[in-house]
């Protein structure tokens, strides 16, 4: 589902992006956040499917498990806010995927 989050582990973040003072990951910006207990994460990827967060620092899930969280983000020009359940699909890369339970917008 997200093959984009592949690991490469000969591929080195670019020295030049830790001096910048940017973001590493290209800058990317943020569509919103996801809360996941008392933690809060930046949104990457959002779609029907699912989402990515990044940067994911935490253990507090593991691949396979089912969790609950809630979100505040936009998709577009459509709100995206409330509370819903997850599945962690892949963590990687100092990222996190994961595909809703049900039907959330």
């Amino acid at each position: 589902m997200f093959d984009f989050l592949k690991v490469n582990a000969s591929k080195k973040k670019p020295a030049a992006a830790k001096r910048s003072g940017k973001p590493l990951g290209g800058g990317t910006q943020s569509l919103g956040n996801i809360r996941i207990d008392r933690f809060v994460f930046n949104i990457r990827e959002l779609n029907a499917k699912g989402f990515i967060i990044d940067p994911y620092d935490k253990d507090i899930v593991i691949t396979g498990q089912r969790f609950r969280f809630e979100i505040d983000a936009m998709d577009g020009q459509t709100q995206v806010k409330g509370r819903a359940e997850a599945v962690v699909t892949k963590i990687a890369g100092g990222a996190l995927a994961a595909a809703f339970s049900s039907k959330f917008f």
